[in-house]
């Protein structure tokens, strides 16, 4: 039972790792697109 309990932990972690990843990626596009600018 322990397991099992431990697994779905791992599960919702690995769900929002994804999450950060994602919002982390948008937030680099973000700082090479206002970068791009600052240049011009």
């Amino acid at each position: 039972m322990e397991l099992r309990t431990s697994l779905g932990k791992i599960e919702e972690m690995k769900e929002r790792i994804g999450e950060l990843e994602t919002t982390l990626q948008n937030c680099e596009i973000r700082i090479v697109y206002l970068e791009a600018n600052e240049d011009r």
